[in-house]
């Protein structure tokens, strides 16, 4: 499908005509492979990613090799964090990075910050984002502050078996422990205590869940 296709099949229940016509004249079509790195930590924001289909992954990370895992973008949504870097001029406090095969709209970013004085509809799209990942940020810390490690990894596999419509998880202990800033070692006990409790199948880098 070209751009003008998917943009009224994906976003005209979101979006007004003329908005939606601006989406396509300055829009770049993009499709990318799992595992590509879409918006880098530390980096000037060039463009917003809105996705048309696929999931990527949102990460907080350091610079050191350290990072946590905050939430998932799907269909039809953006990163309001990498908005607010954007138009603030700072530099990405985030990674997001393609979870499967992601196809999405590149919007340059000189162009996104004019639509918030242009357009209800994207000032509404941009506050409902930001309120529902925020809503994600703050249960993310209530998790980490009052949660135990089965809780949180529990929370954690079944949010990516929703997300990805799939109750296979095709994921190695290691990558786990570091979305969710443990060690692998008690990634690695939980899951088998999970597995005793007849919770999940653990299997060859991947968790079936049962």
């Amino acid at each position: 499908m070209k751009i003008d296709e998917i943009v009224k099949s994906s976003f005209s229940e979101i979006f007004e005509s003329e908005l939606l016509q601006e989406i396509i004249k300055y829009g770049v079509l993009k499709k990318v492979d799992p595992k590509t790195i879409i918006v880098e930590v530390r980096r000037d924001v060039q463009f917003i990613p809105l996705i048309v289909s696929g999931i990527a992954k949102v990460k907080r990370r350091d610079g050191k090799g350290n990072g946590i895992f905050l939430h998932y973008l799907s269909a039809k949504e953006t990163s309001a964090i990498a908005i607010s870097s954007a138009i603030q001029h700072k530099k990405s406090e985030i990674r997001i990075k393609a979870e499967n095969i992601v196809t999405y709209i590149a919007l340059p970013i000189k162009v996104v910050s004019l639509w918030f004085s242009k357009y209800n509809n994207w000032r509404a799209y941009f506050f409902n984002l930001n309120e529902k990942q925020t809503s994600l940020l703050i249960e993310k810390i209530n998790d980490i502050a009052f949660n135990d490690l089965e809780f949180r990894l529990v929370k954690y596999l079944e949010e990516t078996s929703f997300v990805k419509n799939d109750h296979i998880i095709y994921r190695k202990h290691f990558d786990i422990a570091r979305d969710l800033k443990v060690s692998r070692e008690s990634i690695s006990r939980v899951l088998k205590k999970l597995e005793k409790e007849e919770i999940l199948t653990l299997g060859r880098n991947k968790i079936i869940l049962n």
